[in-house]
């Protein structure tokens, strides 16, 4: 059977890759140039950069499924994502927590004192 997939991101590929596999005949188009969508990235020429060219992305899943699939056909770099802001030149944590209370105010509370 013939397929013909619109858009070459995360999820056209996965489709088109998975239909190929079960003996489909496959066409994908994209109105860009390039497969992965806005997960595009490409190694600058001169310094050997990897540049996100639409802007930062992280792929995140707790599904073990999804993140053994996707570790097949790419390497991922562990990342962490640690949202900061300041007030009276003070730097706090986000989301607020426990610990951002205790710092904004000055105190040590313990989760049994905030209830």
């Amino acid at each position: 059977m013939n397929f013909l997939i619109v858009g070459a991101g995360f999820t056209g590929a996965v489709i088109a890759r998975e239909l190929a596999q079960h003996g489909h005949q496959i066409t994908v188009i994209d109105q860009r140039s390039h497969i992965a969508g806005n997960c595009h990235t490409l190694r600058d020429e001169n310094t050997g950069i990897m540049e996100h060219v639409y802007g930062p992305h992280i792929f995140h899943t707790s599904d073990e499924l999804v993140w053994k699939y996707i570790n097949k056909f790419g390497e991922f770099v562990p990342y962490i994502n640690r949202v900061k802001t300041t007030y009276n030149n003070e730097v706090y944590s986000l989301p607020i927590n426990l610990h951002t209370i205790n710092q904004f105010y000055k105190k040590s509370l313990c989760t049994r004192q905030i209830s």
